[in-house]
């Protein structure tokens, strides 16, 4: 496609690639415009169309299917495309967890993509969850234990993956006594597919707070929320205080010197509900 010879499987966004599409093409042609495109996908009165696309328009359906007559792609390079375009416009956390799944199976470049181990580690929640309790006691090869201990309960057999997991990423090691702990290194996302990795696993994190709060019984927690409007300085100054609240928090953990005996997870976030107002 280009001078490094990128192929659609060296992409992680369907969007970059198409932007790198168009480039190649107007280099190819001479001259070639977004509205050309537009025209060829079928819209001869919508000049904008595939630079809203490129913007984050969604990619419907019907127009997939243009889309991917236009780019001329082959079978296979063709299906891994689609379920690109799908796993990037997934609504629900189940939908993406499956198309991340067919990712992988299609990407004919693996290594360039995901690395298997560290994709799992982000793909549940009970991974990161398993690591820390870990820190808080100590657990042999015990996963029926490890499963009933934390909240929402997992399974057995995802307590035992999961230390098989941790152990393989060097995340933890066993002491002298025999006992899992965890090792002080760090897991990093895989390059590439960092945005949706975390994405994922932030949906996950977030639906353990729902889950909190339908239960009756749940360990003591604070779940605060408001509804304000500000200014767009106002929403800068929201913005700083968050981090800063972030690196206290970090702070916090990294300088309590006790045994560590609770395990939990601490949300912050900010969602706009409307549009930002661009300055005239």
């Amino acid at each position: 496609m280009d001078v490094e010879q990128k192929t659609i499987y060296d992409y992680n966004d369907f969007r970059a690639f198409l932007g790198d599409w168009y480039a190649s093409e107007k280099l190819r042609r001479g001259k070639f415009t977004k509205a050309e495109v537009s025209r060829l996908l079928g819209l001869p009165n919508s000049r904008n169309y595939f630079s809203d696309l490129l913007g984050g328009k969604e990619l419907s359906e019907t127009f997939l299917e243009r889309m991917v007559a236009l780019l001329a792609l082959g079978a296979a390079e063709a299906r891994y495309f689609r379920a690109l375009v799908r796993f990037q416009q997934a609504q629900t956390p189940e939908d993406r967890d499956e198309l991340l799944e067919r990712l992988v199976a299609l990407n004919r470049s693996p290594r360039t993509f995901l690395d298997g181990a560290r994709l799992e580690y982000f793909r549940h929640w009970w991974h990161g969850a398993v690591r820390a309790l870990l820190d808080t006691g100590d657990f042999a090869d015990e996963p029926e234990r490890i499963a009933k201990t934390l909240i929402p309960s997992i399974t057995p057999k995802q307590a035992k993956d999961s230390l098989a997991l941790l152990d393989s990423l060097g995340l933890t090691a066993k002491n002298d006594q025999g006992f899992w702990k965890p090792t002080d290194r760090a897991v990093s996302s895989p390059e590439g597919l960092r945005e949706d990795l975390l994405l994922q696993l932030q949906i996950q994190q977030l639906d353990l707070v729902r889950q909190s709060l339908l239960r009756r019984k749940a360990p003591r927690r604070l779940v605060a929320t408001n509804v304000v409007s500000v200014s767009q300085d106002g929403f800068r100054h929201l913005l700083e205080r968050m981090e800063k609240t972030r690196s206290e928090v970090r702070s916090i953990v990294h300088k309590d010197s006790l045994p560590a005996e609770r395990v939990c997870q601490v949300v912050i976030a900010l969602v706009p509900l409307t549009e930002e107002k661009v300055s005239r």
